[in-house]
């Protein structure tokens, strides 16, 4: 499985540097030829900080299609879903409905 895109929304570049200083985009698909994949993108600040709230809550973490990037551009997250596919990882994913 090597022909795959990832898809961000239209006016990404808008506010990328917004995304970016949050650490984390859940709008970002992955797509194929059989499926698509809607990915939730942190960085590791955002997720470490993300994981200390919800277990202060007394809550438990859970998040379909997490992937780690360094930080939160199109070039890293890029990166990340080449990694995915290239590896056969893609497969893992949950994918969405049609």
């Amino acid at each position: 499985m090597s022909s795959f895109s990832l898809e961000l929304p239209a006016d990404f570049e808008n506010y990328a540097w917004e995304v970016k200083a949050k650490g984390w985009f859940s709008e970002a698909r992955i797509i194929t030829a059989e499926r698509r994949y809607k990915i939730n993108f942190y960085d590791l600040t955002r997720l470490t900080q993300h994981i200390k709230d919800e277990f202060e809550r007394g809550q438990i973490f859970f998040e379909p299609n997490l992937v780690i990037v360094q930080s939160i551009t199109p070039a890293c997250m890029q990166r990340a879903a080449t990694e995915l596919v290239q590896s056969g990882q893609v497969i893992s994913l949950l994918a969405e409905q049609a």
